[in-house]
């Protein structure tokens, strides 16, 4: 008699095949993991290095922006923890050491005079209709001029006070008299920046919509140089290097609408001005340097971003301004 077997058979897996299985799979999700790493840091370098060249472009360019409308001269380099210690930016040879950090100009409103189509100070005056206590300028809006430096300046500078806004000719002769005594714009000595003297400078308010009228300091003075062209401001500009004490770089401060003509200079150290509006540009910079030749200012502007640890992204950026 035949038995025949119920019992089925199945396959399987011998132990070897399984240790070999579970090598080749540790062996595959390890490389995977270490993609999914690597990955993971590409993106994070990535972003870090779009948001690092982000920043600085944008932060650059606003510089740049605001430097391209500066009056010719007015640049100074000051040392932040002494704004007494100060010298030209033109100057090369001075400007030669660290400690001339801080930028400081006056800028030409131009917000107010691209404002329309017709420009609310048009920048030409009569000279022939013009004389010591007015300047006559054909074709201008002053009341609109007005308006708009008001609304920039938080109330504080208008054509109708109570501060006024500064003028400037093309010429840089100030004064010249009939015996040929000339007086030139200065901004290291008389022009309000780096002391109370403002010999040499002239605020105007309006009569009507074309005819500017010269206010103190200006008032005043006689054998004024007035020119065919000129321009109006009411603020001064500063860009200060603000310490880091964490990380030993510092972030950069843009002070404004602050009148040196009218006896406001920046004051305080590493960038503790209580005058004027200030506004952080950009954080965590490792360089910001600036020269000036002739009518050419360059700047250079190098900011930091963190990846994750002790890794950074540096970012750099060059700017030229032709005036």
């Amino acid at each position: 008699m035949k038995i025949v077997s119920t019992t089925k058979k199945h396959d399987a897996f011998t132990l070897i095949e399984v240790v070999i299985v579970i090598v080749i799979l540790g062996i595959v999700s390890s490389i995977g993991s270490e993609i999914i790493a690597n990955v993971y840091k590409n993106y994070l370098l990535q972003r870090a290095t779009y948001k690092a060249n982000l920043k600085t472009e944008l932060a650059a360019q606003q510089i740049a922006n605001l430097l391209s409308y500066r009056v010719a001269g007015t640049t100074l380099a000051k040392n932040p923890d002494n704004l007494s210690d100060f010298v030209r930016v033109t100057d090369a040879t001075k400007y030669s050491d660290e400690n001339h950090t801080q930028l400081e100009w006056i800028g030409t409103d131009n917000d107010g005079f691209t404002a329309s189509v017709r420009p609310p100070w048009n920048g030409f005056a009569d000279v022939d209709a013009s004389d010591q206590s007015k300047v006559i300028t054909p074709g201008s809006k002053l009341s609109l001029a007005d308006t708009i430096m008001s609304s920039l300046s938080n109330g504080q500078v208008s054509l109708s006070g109570p501060q006024y806004p500064a003028i400037f000719f093309r010429d840089s002769r100030y004064t010249d008299d009939t015996l040929g005594n000339v007086v030139n714009y200065d901004v290291t000595s008389c022009m309000g920046v780096t002391s109370g003297n403002t010999g040499c400078i002239s605020a105007v308010g309006r009569t009507g919509d074309e005819q500017l009228d010269f206010k103190t300091p200006g008032s005043g003075v006689a054998n004024k140089v007035i020119s065919e062209h000129y321009k109006l401001a009411w603020s001064a500009y500063s860009i200060c290097p603000k310490r880091r004490t964490s990380t030993g770089h510092y972030d950069l401060v843009l002070f404004y609408n602050y009148q040196p003509w009218e006896g406001e200079r920046l004051n305080g150290t590493n960038c503790g001005s209580t005058v004027g509006s200030h506004a952080t540009l950009i954080t965590n910079v490792t360089v910001f340097k600036f020269a000036e030749s002739g009518n050419t200012f360059r700047f250079k502007l190098c900011a930091q971003e963190n990846i994750g640890g002790d890794f950074n992204v540096t970012i750099c950026k060059e700017k030229a301004i032709i005036l």
